[in-house]
């Protein structure tokens, strides 16, 4: 079983929270053993109360007697729980995930970087920004340490092992840290070797700063995982919901529906519909096809360049276009929309579509155009995943039948 042994942040923005959230993401229980609190805003650090040594202990106890622990992952420490924590390393041949929290954000220290040594010493990996990087590195330790920033190093021994590129995302996101070392130790726990457990685990603490809560003074992490495992479990559940109410926007060409990795390279990263939705007889329609990653479609297409303007936009469907629905639609939701006819020769159409009506806005719900000769007017629902586009729809469908 995986131990978090850290610090309670009350506002959940760091911490013993944010580990126990994570883990959850990835259906990780995990126990978890308290060592101070840290009353804080994301502008200031009021204090740290460290937890007294004798409950420290018990609270060792208690997890040790109850579970079979194999992995631990620490976070902010006292000089007393780094002291039980090293017998129990001894005792147990633990595997140590260390986020060697010394300072925050905010500049308040939480503990001398030389009571952190003997542990460093047993950790098997230890996960530094480069400030915290440059207080340990003297200590000319042997373990795996992973300097992380928008790209990370892994070293060993002063050795540079591997490179994981990042990307950078314009906001100050409270809690990453603690996100991250624990997405690793999950990983690690269910059997990744090294370096693909800091890949996923990367994938996981990009999502929860793109998807991250906002509070009064800034961002907390939002945990979140999106494999393709989830993709498509998201839109055959979408179309679970789409079944279960009058779905009648259907445009000539018929819809499709999409939904995306986070941040897409390329349409690979894409799950559509390998036919389309359509009309019926019976005034109701079908489904043409099944979900797969690669499909080369104009859905995919607006996901794709969507997501490029706001990474937040993972899903896509398309419906009919109507003009009076359009002017409806504006109470409810950002809209936006392009103009065929001012169309570029020899570019694409949705890259360039797309890209043009998102510099409006780019937190848009929606992306209309009205056609040219030969082109169907269309409306494309645009939403963090298909679950939410078709929530989108149906209250379109409503506005729409009270048209």
């Amino acid at each position: 079983m995986l131990l978090i042994v850290g610090g309670f942040d009350p506002i959940s923005g760091a911490g013993i929270s944010v580990d126990i959230k994570t883990a959850n993401t990835l259906n990780i229980y995990t126990p978890s053993i308290i060592t101070c609190t840290v009353p804080q805003t994301n502008k200031e650090v009021y204090e740290k109360f460290e937890i007294p040594e004798d409950n420290i202990k018990k609270q060792f106890k208690a997890v040790f007697e109850e579970f079979d622990i194999k992995i631990v992952k620490t976070g902010v420490l006292s000089k007393d729980a780094i002291d039980i924590l090293v017998k129990y390393i001894k005792k147990y041949n633990l595997k140590v995930i260390c986020d060697p929290v010394l300072s925050s954000t905010t500049g308040y220290n939480f503990i001398d970087v030389k009571d952190y040594k003997k542990l460093f010493e047993l950790s098997y990996l230890i996960t530094p920004n480069k400030e915290e990087y440059e207080k340990i590195k003297d200590f000319n330790l042997e373990n795996y340490i992973l300097i992380t920033g928008i790209d990370d190093t892994l070293i060993k021994g002063n050795k540079k092992i591997y490179e994981f590129k990042g990307y950078k995302i314009d906001k100050e996101v409270h809690g990453t840290g603690c996100c991250y070392a624990t997405a690793i130790a999950c990983f690690l726990y269910k059997g990744y070797d090294l370096i693909e457990a800091i890949k996923e685990a990367k994938k996981l603490v990009l999502a929860s700063v793109i998807y991250a809560n906002k509070s009064r003074y800034g961002y907390n992490v939002n945990p979140t995982y999106i494999n393709k495992e989830k993709v498509l479990k998201n839109l055959y559940y979408a179309l679970k919901l789409l079944k279960k109410f009058n779905f009648s926007l259907i445009p000539e060409v018929g819809s499709n529906i999409a939904e995306s990795l986070i941040l897409p390279k390329d349409i690979n990263d894409i799950a559509s519909l390998t036919g389309r939705i359509v009309k019926n007889k019976e005034n109701s329609f079908y489904i043409a096809g099944d979900f797969k990653f690669g499909v080369n479609g104009h859905i995919a297409r607006v996901v794709l360049s969507a997501s490029k303007i706001n990474p937040k936009v993972r899903a896509c469907m398309n419906i009919r276009y109507d003009e009076d629905l359009i002017d409806r639609l504006k109470d409810n939701f950002k809209i936006t929309s392009f103009n065929r006819k001012d169309e570029p020769k020899n570019v694409s159409t949705m890259e360039w579509g797309v890209s043009v009506a998102l510099k409006k806005d780019k937190e848009a719900d929606i992306i209309y155009d009205t056609g040219d000769v030969g082109k169907e007017p269309m409306i494309r629902v645009l939403g963090k995943d298909a679950i939410d586009v078709v929530n989108k729809v149906k209250e379109i469908e409503k506005i729409y039948k009270k048209c």
